[in-house]
């Protein structure tokens, strides 16, 4: 049987979701945040139910996954997976470093747009390719969501401590005023 043309494109799929289902499954057994662990724990499963999905689809073809041969949508996978798998690392610094130096502002291109280019994609093997670029773009919007949320909550209580320190200061302020208009104590 010849090999199809788009058989790298499932192999890579199959290597990455199963990378993917890793790090979020790692992340989840550490995490203490009950709505990001849902989240983290939702994708994972789906992201190895993809990796199988893929991996039948190769079979079927005639094919054997091989890492080797697919692109490595992680650079630093065992440096990720650690990170995924701290214990000391706070969730927000793990966003941080799963999502890298990208800024989360930052307009992302669709990582799907090409995926139907190719013409000589049978029919099944597009419906999966469908199912899959429509649960990856909600489990997407899914962990964005948590991390939106838990990134907002350390950004507040990073404000809380810079508040709180102002109003020290404000306080001490105003003991050096009261002593400078001979009051003995303003509290």
């Amino acid at each position: 049987m010849n090999e199809p043309t788009y058989l790298a494109l499932l192999n890579s799929i199959a290597v990455n979701e199963c990378k993917g289902q890793q790090l979020l499954s790692a992340w989840a057994a550490t995490t203490k945040d009950e709505a990001l662990k849902g989240a983290l724990t939702f994708v994972a499963i789906r992201e190895g139910e993809h990796a199988m999905a893929f991996e039948k689809r190769m079979c079927e073809l005639g094919f054997p996954v091989c890492a080797d041969k697919a692109y490595q949508v992680f650079k630093d996978f065992d440096g990720l997976l650690a990170c995924a798998k701290s214990t000391t690392m706070t969730d927000a610094e793990k966003i941080a470093r799963l999502q890298g130096d990208q800024p989360r502002t930052a307009e992302r291109k669709d990582p799907f747009r090409n995926f139907f280019n190719d013409t000589t994609i049978d029919p099944q093997t597009g419906e999966l390719l469908g199912r899959y670029i429509a649960e990856e773009r909600d489990s997407g919007r899914r962990l964005q969501k948590e991390y939106d949320r838990v990134c907002g909550m350390a950004n507040m209580s990073g404000g809380a401590g810079e508040i709180a320190e102002l109003k020290a200061c404000v306080d001490e302020l105003r003991r050096e005023v009261a002593k400078l208009k001979g009051i003995r104590s303003v509290a």
